[in-house]
This record gives structure tokens, C-alpha cells and sequence, in this order.
């Protein structure tokens, strides 16, 4: 019996709260119990274009149980789409296969681009919409009960807050109700349609846009009014529009669809970018930039790296895997990564206002911090303290594909030995480099690491070698490398996971042994991933870190000098 048998089989909060992780007095303590007016925080964002947006954030009790509600919800959508294909979800936001850049392609090199919103779309989708969804939809069909049970857990002031984690997937659902109308109403009068969560957006090649759902309001000016028989779907529908978001874009015209270009290839408006790349100079010779709303002088990198990663993102075709990309023949600019790669830099090693840590792997970055705090009270290092709790006073230089790709990160060592090269010849860009805190890479003390042993020779002039028992060594500039200690063995090599005594090395799960040199597992070991996650993570409590104590000297060392 799926998990989605089991929600439509319940009949109350009883059978409904196990399925959700939580107990059946642990639900109704958080629906019935606490105040409403203290599960959520509330404040305002500015919009892109003016006016701001309310966002009610849950707090963490709250947020955990719409999470899981979104979960569960998602598990039944993709059940529905396997049985019912024509049910899939038209809709291009909030899913994981999808993203603004779907969205636009189906709209390029059209002759008519119509854009539009839903007005007040969150606010729209109020308790009795979500409540009579789950009971009317054939494929839910769900107990009363139960129903409600959902919509209490969803709604906040009679809607479907921004902030809560289940509003997207709940308003996919109940939008789909709108989606099948309007995509017959687009094949009706031969375009095509797509929703990105309140964009709506219709294109066609025809002569003459259909009147039904676009026409000008006098001949020969540039206002477009919305069509009868479109209006006529989005209120059948429950829905309304937003007038001051219509938008026809004419073949000869820039085209844009959620925020892209589209008149011959998705990409990034030239503006946007120029814009950014401005931010960037001005932040790199000064350590400030001015965003285009405030006149106000900024160094927090937040909203800068947020534009650079949306120019990647479509730039790249980063929905695309790098198979698609291969068999496309598309191979991403160099500039806009050039860019992205300078600002990665400067975040994590020129302007980095606390101590960088770059290590091998993503699991080492769990074995320290939680290293960290076990030790913090008998060993000199980085922690702080902060409402009575330790954390890291570091940051670490995270593992993503995209970090890797620029940073020449990926692949362990090897990356490790080519981003020294990078390091090395990286301040040229940089007319404001105060290189205040150290960068400290952190690597295992074994043969996998004599590239990057050879890269500090070749790059630095600093020899290191499997018997070298420095605390730190300091390569130049602001960047450091501090190394496992060396070992008991006739070569000495140690690797970060002989720091952890043997019986938590021993550790089995599911019948299966560790092995070290694996990253994660296969039938007959588990590696490295699984020891972080299932192993270091749950009973860092009671782990012996004591033979991290030499490493973790190191880094506090290497931060002194």
C-alpha cells in the first residue's frame, strides 16, 4: 500500500499524522494549540517592479510539518503523472525538471509573444479552494476530514501564505484546473501556452494574433486588451487578472518571457548583463556596487551572486544535462564564467571577512565542523559561540558543480593542485583585495595529494612531502595548506578518516562496511557520503574527536599567522 493509498484512505487527523512524521497529539498540538498569529514571522520584500510583497515564513515547528505535507503532496503528483500522463503538470515553476528556461523555450522566435499575470495568485487559492480540491478531484478524492486537516496546515489568514513550503506544489495542483482550460483554448486558435507560477504566457507564428484571446484596443496603438474568451476561462477557472502586467511583444521587438530573451534563443537580456558586470567592476575596485533601485552604496554580496547565478544558470543551459548540451553542440560563453568566477574569488578569498576552508570533499567538510565543536573547550580553534551554541568561525568554500566547474574544484586533489595555479595568478582583476583572513586548504597527507604538493613547489616555491610535519604551511599571498598529520606507516600517509578511532570506522549499516576510498558505495561497502551523513551527523555526540586535535591546530595556527 503506497503512501498515496494510505492519505486517501484515511479518515482523520489520527491516520493522517503518521504519514506526515508526526504524532497524532503532535499535529493537533500544532494545529489547535498554538496561536496562529505566533507560527509565522512576517515581513515585506520589494518587488522587481515596484510595490512589495508580504511573506509569512513559518517557524521551524510549522515549517517542518508543511515540508512534509509538500513531500507527500509531490509523491502523489508523480504517482497521478506515471498512471494519467495527459494529468501531468503544465505548469514550469516550482517543479524540479523545470525552470524559467522551459518556460521561455517554447515561445522562440515567434511572431506574437503575449504575456500576463494572475493577480494575488497565493492569495486567491483561500482554505475552501484547498479543502474542496482535495475532497472533488477524482484522483484524491479525500475524506472531509482529512481535507481540512490539509488546508489548516496550508492556509494562513485564509490563504495559501509565500513562505510556506507547500504552497508551491498546492498551487500547481489547484492550477492545473486552469492549465487544461487554457491549453484548449490555445490549441483552439493554434498557440501555444505555458504558466510559470503567476506568468502566463501565449505565443503564435500566426498573421494576426486571435482575437478570442488578445486584440488592440485602437488599430494603430500599441495598447492590447485581453480577449472575452480568455477572460472568461481564468474567472471560470477562479482566477483574475492583473491589467497593468499585459504585455504583446511583436515580432521585430525585443521578446522577453519570464524575464528571458526570446526572439531567436533563450538567453539573458544584454542590459541585465551589462548592468551586472558593472556591479561587479565596481565591487571589485572599491568592495561596493550600487543596485539600480537605491542609490545607496552596498557590499553585501547577496544579491550581486544572485544575478550572477541566474546569468549561469540560463547561460550554461544548466536545466540540460551535459549530455544535452554535447549532443547540441552548445558550448557556454566564456565571459559570463570568467565573471562568475572572479566574484567566487573575491567572496571566498580576496574579501573573505573570516577564515576560507577548501577541502578534498564535502564529507571532510562535516567530519571538521563537527570536529569543531567536540574539541572547542581543549583545543585552540575557530569557534564561536552565539546564543549559547558553538559554530564554526569559518566559512567553508561548499561543493557544488558549479564551484567546481569555475574554481577548478572538482575531482579531489587534482582540482585542488589546479586551483593553486589559479590562485597564484588571480589578483589582477582586484583594485580592492585586502586578503584579511587566511584561505586554508585542507588535504590528506597520502600520494593523492602529491599534485597539489607539486603545485605549492612549482607555484610558490614551498616543498611539502608525505614525512613534512609543519603545522601549517604558508604558500604566499593569504593562502595557506594545512595536512593530515603524518602517520604510523613507513610513508606516514594518514587520510582525514584515519583521524576517527576504530570503532567508528567499524561501524556497519545495513550489513555493509565502510571503505575510505569510496565516495558512495556499492553492494558491498559504503563510502565516504554515507559515513558522513548516516554516521558523523547523528552521533557526533558521542564520537572521540581527539585525533583531529594536530589538524585542527594547524588551521587555529595558520589563522594566528
Amino acid at each position: 500500500m503506497t503512501k498515496f493509498d494510505r492519505l486517501r484512505a484515511a479518515k482523520s487527523l489520527v491516520d493522517l499524522a503518521p504519514l506526515l512524521g508526526f504524532t497524532p497529539s503532535g499535529l493537533a498540538y500544532v494545529l489547535y494549540k498554538v496561536k496562529p498569529e505566533t507560527l509565522y514571522t512576517t515581513f515585506q520584500i520589494p518587488k522587481k517592479r515596484g510595490g512589495v510583497r508580504q511573506i509569512h515564513a513559518p517557524k521551524p515547528m510549522l515549517k517542518l510539518l508543511q515540508r512534509r505535507l509538500a513531500d507527500l503532496l509531490t509523491f502523489c503528483l508523480r504517482d497521478i503523472e506515471a498512471r494519467h500522463p495527459v494529468r501531468k503538470i503544465v505548469s514550469h515553476g516550482f517543479q524540479e525538471d523545470r525552470s524559467i528556461v522551459t518556460n521561455a523555450s517554447h515561445h522562440r522566435r515567434r511572431r506574437y509573444v503575449l504575456n500576463f499575470d494572475i493577480a494575488d495568485f497565493f492569495g486567491t487559492i483561500n482554505f475552501g479552494r484547498v479543502r474542496g480540491y482535495f475532497i472533488h478531484d477524482q484522483e484524491f478524492a479525500l475524506n472531509p476530514a482529512v481535507a481540512t486537516v490539509i488546508a489548516q496546515i496550508a492556509c494562513y489568514e485564509n490563504a495559501l501564505p509565500q513562505g510556506s513550503p507547500c504552497s508551491p506544489i498546492i498551487s500547481n495542483l489547484i492550477g492545473a484546473i486552469l492549465d487544461r482550460r487554457l491549453i484548449r483554448l490555445a490549441k483552439r486558435h493554434k498557440c501555444t501556452y505555458t504558466r510559470y507560477a503567476d506568468d502566463l504566457t501565449f505565443s503564435t507564428l500566426a498573421r494576426l494574433f486571435p482575437r478570442a484571446l488578445a486584440f488592440r484596443k485602437f488599430l494603430h496603438q500599441p495598447e492590447w486588451r485581453l480577449g472575452r474568451a480568455l477572460k472568461r476561462e481564468i474567472a471560470a477557472a477562479g482566477f483574475s487578472i492583473n491589467p497593468i502586467k499585459t504585455h504583446m511583444q511583436i515580432v521585430g521587438s525585443r521578446q522577453v518571457t519570464t524575464g528571458l530573451v526570446v526572439n531567436e534563443k533563450v538567453n539573458i537580456a544584454q542590459d541585465y548583463y551589462r548592468t551586472t558586470r558593472a556591479m561587479c567592476h565596481s565591487l571589485f575596485q572599491t568592495g561596493t556596487y550600487h543596485r539600480q533601485e537605491t542609490s545607496d552604496a552596498m557590499s553585501d554580496l547577496a544579491p550581486l551572486e544572485g544575478r550572477l547565478a541566474h546569468i549561469h544558470y540560463v547561460k550554461s543551459r544548466r536545466d540540460r544535462t551535459d549530455k544535452a548540451n554535447k549532443e547540441a553542440k552548445y558550448i557556454a560563453p566564456l565571459a559570463p564564467d570568467a565573471l562568475y568566477r572572479r566574484f567566487l574569488l573575491y567572496k571566498y578569498c580576496i574579501a573573505n571577512p573570516i577564515p576560507t576552508i577548501i577541502t578534498e570533499g564535502r564529507s571532510d567538510i562535516v567530519y571538521l565542523t563537527a570536529a569543531m565543536k567536540a574539541l572547542t573547550a581543549t583545543v585552540p580553534t575557530p569557534v564561536k559561540i552565539k546564543d549559547s551554541k558553538p559554530y564554526p568561525g569559518v566559512m567553508f568554500l561548499r561543493h557544488s558543480k558549479t564551484k567546481g566547474r569555475l574554481l577548478n574544484l572538482g575531482g579531489g586533489t587534482g582540482g585542488i593542485a589546479k586551483f593553486i595555479h589559479l590562485y597564484r595568478h588571480q589578483k589582477k582583476p582586484y583594485g580592492h583585495a585586502p586578503m584579511s583572513a587566511p584561505v586554508i586548504i585542507l588535504t590528506d597527507n597520502d600520494e593523492g595529494a602529491d599534485c597539489v604538493f607539486k603545485a605549492a613547489k612549482k607555484e610558490y616555491k614551498v616543498t611539502i612531502d608525505l614525512q613534512s610535519s609543519a603545522a601549517f604551511y604558508h604558500l604566499g599571498e593569504n593562502l595557506y595548506l594545512v595536512k593530515t598529520p603524518v602517520g604510523a606507516t613507513p610513508k606516514g600517509d594518514t587520510a582525514i578518516e584515519d583521524l576517527f578511532p576504530a570503532v567508528v570506522l567499524n561501524t556497519k549499516i545495513d550489513g555493509k562496511s565502510f571503505d575510505k576510498n569510496k565516495l558512495h558505495g556499492d553492494h558491498s561497502s559504503y563510502g565516504k557520503i554515507i559515513f558522513a551523513d548516516k554516521v558523523i551527523r547523528p552521533k557526533a555526540s558521542t564520537i572521540d574527536f581527539s585525533g583531529f586535535t594536530p589538524t585542527l591546530q594547524g588551521i587555529a595556527a595558520a589563522i594566528s599567522h
